[in-house]
């Protein structure tokens, strides 16, 4: 490919990546997911020598080389805290494997139910995402702006610290950034229960399509429930739907995690879960901006804070 040359500072051998994942060892698969298995492993790369994530491409999955060289070249030009880091990358022997920084703490749908996260811990998550998401849709060097397209909590990565860290970029598209609006005709990919309803229906993808998912998951950090979850009448019921019904009727006691329910400030609660509920908004014109969701999100954290001290 054309690209190939632009990249090749990132390139890292086959036989270096085999001896890092003893051959992918199943001791040493941390994982899975839509790209293929995932492998952790101790190598040099671009940056230097540490323990990284190694993502191999498996085609029965679905995915293949668009969404390889897709991941490739969004994330060189990509540099945030809290967007994964891509370290290097394997195109050899029909192996197609991509190599990023290493995420300790896995990802945030392993921890929705666990008391490792109280409410600080939560809110500081959802800002560090809602600032990666905010980066991604403003101007990114050539006036263009990324458009995730699959927001969800299995791809907000988490380091030793428990920093969010935005991951997977196989699916995104590319989009202009020089105008209010932007829109553009694509093909609805994304996960059920995440996906924007509008997008779906219309197949027009904008910025805000990544903003409603983005609501899906500040819900499920707030109720500690899946997108899509079984309840005691044995029918699977969409959490947005639920949450915005217990919003709008003054219920979310029933929703509220029970591991944070009595540390939450009832001020904190109030401003984290309006921001959740403009996010989910049905029509894309009625959910904010990014700058809004982060600012609501810090201001949300910081009257938290405040409230132990008054």
């Amino acid at each position: 490919m054309s690209h190939m040359k632009h990249f090749e500072h990132l390139k890292i051998s086959l036989k270096a990546i085999k001896s890092a994942t003893k051959n992918f060892s199943k001791e040493n698969c941390i994982g899975n997911g839509g790209f293929g298995e995932v492998y952790k492993g101790e190598i040099v790369h671009s940056m230097g020598k540490s323990v990284v994530a190694l993502k191999r491409l498996n085609r029965k999955y679905g995915q293949g080389d668009p969404e390889f060289w897709k991941e490739i070249i969004m994330l060189s030009s990509l540099k945030h805290e809290n967007i994964i880091a891509l370290l290097g990358y394997c195109d050899e022997s029909d192996e197609k494997i991509l190599v990023y920084e290493y995420a300790s703490n896995e990802s945030l749908d392993k921890y929705l139910l666990s008391s490792e996260l109280t409410w600080v811990r939560r809110l500081n998550i959802c800002i560090g995402a809602a600032r990666g998401l905010m980066y991604l849709h403003n101007a990114i060097g050539t006036q263009q702006r990324v458009l995730h397209r699959d927001i969800k909590s299995s791809n907000i990565l988490l380091d030793e610290n428990w920093n969010a860290k935005i991951s997977d970029f196989g699916l995104s598209k590319l989009g202009p950034a020089n105008q209010e609006i932007t829109f553009l005709v694509s093909h609805t990919v994304g996960t059920p229960g995440y996906c924007d309803p509008e997008y779906i229906e219309t197949g027009f993808l904008t910025k805000e399509s990544d903003v409603y998912s983005f609501g899906v998951v500040l819900f499920e950090v707030l109720s500690g429930r899946f997108c899509f979850d079984k309840y005691k009448d044995s029918n699977h019921r969409c959490l947005v739907s639920l949450a915005r019904q217990s919003y709008e009727h003054n219920t979310l006691d029933e929703v509220i995690h029970s591991t944070i329910k009595d540390e939450i400030s009832s001020d904190s609660l109030a401003m984290f879960t309006s921001i959740a509920y403009q996010c989910s908004m049905t029509e894309s014109k009625d959910r904010p901006l990014m700058t809004k969701v982060v600012k609501a999100l810090e201001d949300a954290l910081q009257t938290h804070v405040s409230s132990y001290f008054y």
